[in-house]
């Protein structure tokens, strides 16, 4: 059985500009825990045309927590850093 991820890949897109590619990836629950869900969502960027250095992270990492918050501060709803 698996399970849907949610990932998120901040990668360099075709024009060498700094982006985020979104996707989501289906993962057994032994694969989740190997951390190959991260695997595959870079494959799938750079299957995009998305090029190194690449980072992926999902919906449970930290890093998806802060992704609400850093929207509001580069749009200048918030001077909280």
């Amino acid at each position: 059985m698996t399970t849907r991820i949610r990932m998120t890949v901040l990668a360099t897109n075709a024009e060498g500009s700094p982006d985020l590619y979104l996707t989501s990836v289906e993962a057994t629950d032994l694969q989740y825990s190997e951390g190959q869900h991260f695997d595959m969502a870079l494959a799938r960027a750079e299957d995009e045309g998305y090029r190194a250095p690449m980072i992926a992270f999902d919906q449970n990492d930290a890093a998806a927590d802060v992704l609400c918050h850093a929207a509001a501060f580069m749009e200048g709803e918030t001077d909280e850093v």
